[in-house]
């Protein structure tokens, strides 16, 4: 039988594999959409990112004020999407659309540049910890052998198992995350996380930086397996590990590489540094709280406002 004597459905399985299924847990709208772990009341929105909930312990007014003028920057650079705002009748002008186009203005301005470039140095990081390659150019590579030589510096193995694993937290009912990775110290034994961060130090702080490793740090279970029903939550394992830093020893640390990128040619070094979980703990218990008193402040149920109408006085 020749190729001419097959249906097109008969060629189609012979000459093309499936194309590989969407995974059924994943990170979706900016919520992880996994299974409750026994006992845990089911979430139908998902699970709060765990960086999010550490966002909600500090003022964020710094880093609007930085959205809004990147937005009216990118007007002003792109001037086809200020033309686009302007034809737009006023019935268009939805939330949405808005928002849409303020994302798309930002990005012209190169708001999101930095983003970009950060999530490329951690793709690099997970290949080189899953599978042994380095995929990246010149500066990123260059990066990548800068932290791994810190590490060994610093008398750390990485555990490859460990890495991108989501994990689940009970706290404000139930929060996930995804860590980059654990290490083991060869002096001392003890093991504990360690997460990537390319920012510049601009917006964020050791605040929400300690905050979101505390709940990586003390996070009761981890996925294993696929992100379908053959994976399951299981008992993450325990962290023990111990700074030696002026500022964090002899208290329970949690680190950070930190692998601060630029557009050029030149990036700053390179470093590890420790957060003090302990006090992570107490920011991310307090950025709990912000949550329920902000869910509590927008309520429009009558059983859960935290406002009503007062009724005239009653004269006799």
């Amino acid at each position: 039988m020749t190729t001419t004597d097959l249906t097109a459905a008969e060629l189609e399985d012979d000459w093309f594999d499936e194309a590989p299924a969407e995974p059924k847990y994943a990170v979706r709208a900016g919520r992880y959409r996994f299974p409750a772990p026994p006992g845990a009341k089911p979430s139908s929105n998902g699970w709060m990112r765990m960086s999010n909930l550490a966002g909600a312990f500090s003022d964020q007014r710094a880093l609007q004020l930085w959205l809004e003028r990147e937005t009216l920057k990118g007007l002003r650079i792109a001037d086809d999407l200020y033309d686009e705002l302007c034809a737009a009748p006023p019935e268009a002008l939805t939330g949405d659309y808005l928002e849409a186009l303020a994302d798309r203005a930002r990005e012209r301005a190169g708001a999101n540049a930095a983003s970009i470039r950060g999530t490329a140095r951690h793709t690099m990081f997970q290949g080189f910890q899953e599978l042994g390659v380095i995929h990246g150019n010149t500066v990123m590579r260059s990066q990548l052998g800068e932290l791994l030589d810190v590490l060994d510096a610093c008398g750390l193995d990485l555990l490859p198992e460990f890495s991108e694993r989501v994990i689940w937290h009970p706290i404000a009912d139930g929060t996930c995350g995804r860590i980059d990775a654990r290490v083991r110290c060869r002096r001392t034994g003890q093991e504990g996380i360690l997460d990537l961060k390319t920012k510049a130090k601009k917006f964020w702080t050791f605040q929400e930086v300690a905050g979101q490793q505390a709940g990586y740090d003390s996070a009761l279970l981890i996925w294993e397996g696929p992100p379908n029903e053959d994976g399951r939550l299981a008992p993450a394992p325990r962290n023990n590990l111990i700074g030696t830093s002026p500022e964090c020893r002899g208290k329970r640390v949690a680190l950070i590489a930190h692998m601060p990128q630029a557009s050029g040619p030149e990036s700053p070094p390179v470093h590890i540094r420790e957060v003090d979980v302990e006090y992570g703990r107490a920011v991310l218990e307090t950025a709990a709280e912000n949550v329920r008193l902000r869910s509590l402040g927008k309520a429009t149920s009558a059983n859960r406002q935290v406002h009503g109408l007062r009724s005239p006085a009653i004269v006799e």
